[in-house]
């Protein structure tokens, strides 16, 4: 005996309902681990892009810092023109801290005591193309006015490596207006 014709419909296979809905569930699962993908790759591109750029609120803190330990700050003039800035000399706490600028870059250098050798000089700020230094007394802030440059932010919906980032074509501008606290101003 045959077995009939809708008992054999029944063991053939899933209904063609019960696939879409299995496919849809698959696909609304795919969408979400493609958005979560997707959010991942552009929190890493954009941090590693990050640590390609100057660290400027880094560099900016640590001027801070020591114009405001410092009894004094001077600012370094060109022996050729009297007009270039080409350092800024912070003494105070027994320490005497230089910075300079070569070619592109900030330096910090730091002598421990007087009549010592100064510290291998660190680069603390690249990409400036800009600085000026007013010094201040017990009464007026030291005026540090910098400008630099900076890779803009990629507008795009799309992720973008780091190394693809764009050249340091956007300026920006940073001005500390700081008391030199070293001797109890």
């Amino acid at each position: 005996m045959r077995p009939s014709s809708s008992s054999r419909r029944r063991q053939a296979g899933f209904t063609i309902v019960e696939m879409m809905i299995a496919i849809v569930l698959l696909l609304v699962g795919l969408m979400i681990a493609a958005d979560l993908l997707d959010e991942s790759s552009r929190l890493f591109v954009e941090t590693a892009g990050e640590a390609l750029d100057n660290p400027a609120p880094l560099a900016a803190a640590r001027m801070r810092a020591d114009i405001q330990g410092a009894t004094s700050v001077t600012p370094l003039l060109s022996p050729l023109d009297h007009h270039t800035l080409i350092g800024v000399d912070v003494q105070g706490g027994g320490q005497e801290i230089v910075y300079q600028k070569i070619d592109d870059t900030i330096y910090r250098s730091v002598i421990l005591f007087p009549g010592s050798p100064p510290q291998d000089p660190v680069p603390l700020w690249r990409g400036v193309t800009f600085w000026s230094c007013e010094a201040g007394g017990t009464d007026a802030p030291v005026i540090l006015d910098i400008t630099y440059s900076r890779r803009t932010t990629p507008h795009t919906p799309l992720p973008v490596l780091p190394v693809y980032r764009g050249p340091l074509a956007e300026n920006a501008k940073e001005i500390l207006y700081v008391l030199p606290r070293g001797n109890g101003w």
